[in-house]
Order: structure tokens, then C-alpha cells, then sequence
């Protein structure tokens, strides 16, 4: 393997690497994003407390219209007893009948609507359970999916981490430098192949002056771009 072939494997091996570390960022990140979860929890948890609360207000109501159908039969069994002679008392006692039937009436109505509200809260509840466990279930598959790719990125990386040191042995301490010097300015791309005297890091024809040295074994410039031109 010669300096260019080198330098071009390196490349290759190194624009390999960058690709696998962003990657790597990006299952990190993905790894760490849960807001779809925490999203369908909370809408459950608010399901859940509008169901409690429309089950706890139909028994409430329940309870006291009960409660006012034991006063109000009471109140009637007094009223048509016989016992109550006054008038002003039956008139009384009459009104607070009528009263009690009234307020029972609207609580009735009330309760309907409760159990209505009851009937949709449980449903969404339902509902909303039902797309809780759906995520659950697709966030923990992709979490082991994630990390099993990030397990295999990494040994990838490590492989690529041994070919690097094999390399690094076969380029000088100046070429190596300026090779990550053009790595960090070029987009990671320092090294540019030559195809059909063009080349393929700025797609510009070299000079005849650049391919002539570079035949001749010369460290060569792209006059264009900068980068390290290789003939492999």
C-alpha cells in the first residue's frame, strides 16, 4: 500500500467513523426522547381523573336523591296521615313536599347529564389506556432496537479504530498533519480521488502540472479545492 492508497483508505475509514459517531448521537438522542410516552401517560392520567370525578358526582347525586326520597316519603306519609290538623301546619307540610319533588326532579335531570358525562369520560378513558399500551409497547421495541444498533455501531467503530493504527504507521508525522488540518476545514473530506483528471472533492479538471507530479510519486494539491489528490 503506498502513500496515496493510504491516505485514501484512511479517508474512507475515517468518513466511515464520522458517519457511525453521528449516528451514535442521534440513537443517544432518540434513546433519551420519551415525550411521545410522556404524552399518552398524561392523557391517560387526565382520562382517568375526568372518570373518577364524573363516577364520584353520579354517586353523589345518587345518594342524595335518595336521601330526599326518604324525606319526601316521610313528609307525605305525615301529610296524608290525618294526624296534622292545622292548617297553617298542612300548608306547610304540603309546600315542603312540593319542594322536595321539585328539587328531586332537578337532581334527576342533574344526574342524567352526569351519567352522560360518565359514560364519554369512561369511554375516553378507555380509549386513551388502549393508546397508552400501544406506545408502551412500539417505545419499547424501538428502545432495544436503538441499543442493539448502538451496541453494533460500536464495535463497528472499534474495528475502524484498529484499521486507523494499522495505517497511521505507513504516513508521516506532516502528512498526517496536514491531512487532519484539511479534515477539519473541508467537511471532513481531505482526501479527493482523481477520476477522468477531475477531481472528486470540488468536480473541477486538474492541471496537467498536478497530474504529472502526482505520477511522479509528489505530494499534490487540488489547485482548486485543497485537498489531498490520490490516484488509487
Amino acid at each position: 500500500m503506498n502513500r496515496g492508497e493510504a491516505l485514501y483508505r484512511l479517508q474512507q475509514l475515517d468518513s466511515e467513523r464520522d458517519a457511525k459517531q453521528d449516528r451514535l448521537t442521534e440513537i443517544e438522542s432518540a434513546l433519551k426522547d420519551d415525550s411521545a410516552l410522556r404524552e399518552a401517560r398524561y392523557a391517560a392520567e387526565k382520562a382517568e381523573k375526568r372518570a373518577l370525578k364524573w363516577q364520584t358526582k353520579q354517586r353523589d347525586l345518587e345518594l342524595e336523591i335518595e336521601s330526599l326520597a326518604d324525606k319526601t316519603s316521610r313528609s307525605e306519609k305525615r301529610l296524608y296521615s290525618g294526624k296534622v290538623k292545622n292548617p297553617k301546619e298542612l300548608s306547610d307540610l304540603q309546600a315542603e313536599v312540593a319542594s322536595l319533588k321539585g328539587r328531586r326532579q332537578r337532581l334527576e335531570d342533574t344526574l342524567l347529564e352526569a351519567m352522560l358525562e360518565r359514560e364519554d369520560a369512561e369511554k375516553t378513558r378507555d380509549e386513551t389506556q388502549t393508546h397508552l399500551e400501544e406506545v408502551e409497547s412500539i417505545w419499547s421495541a424501538r428502545q432495544a432496537d436503538l441499543k442493539a444498533e448502538r451496541e453494533t455501531l460500536h464495535q463497528r467503530i472499534e474495528d475502524i479504530e484498529e484499521k486507523r493504527q494499522a495505517i497511521l504507521p505507513r504516513l508521516n508525522a506532516r502528512v498526517l498533519a496536514t491531512y487532519e488540518r484539511l479534515r477539519q476545514t473541508k467537511g471532513g473530506q481531505a482526501v479527493a480521488r482523481i477520476e477522468d483528471d477531475v477531481c472528486t472533492g470540488c468536480r473541477v479538471t486538474i492541471s496537467p502540472s498536478a497530474e504529472w507530479k502526482l505520477r511522479q510519486g509528489e505530494f499534490v494539491h487540488c489547485d482548486t479545492c485543497g485537498r489531498i489528490l490520490v490516484s488509487v
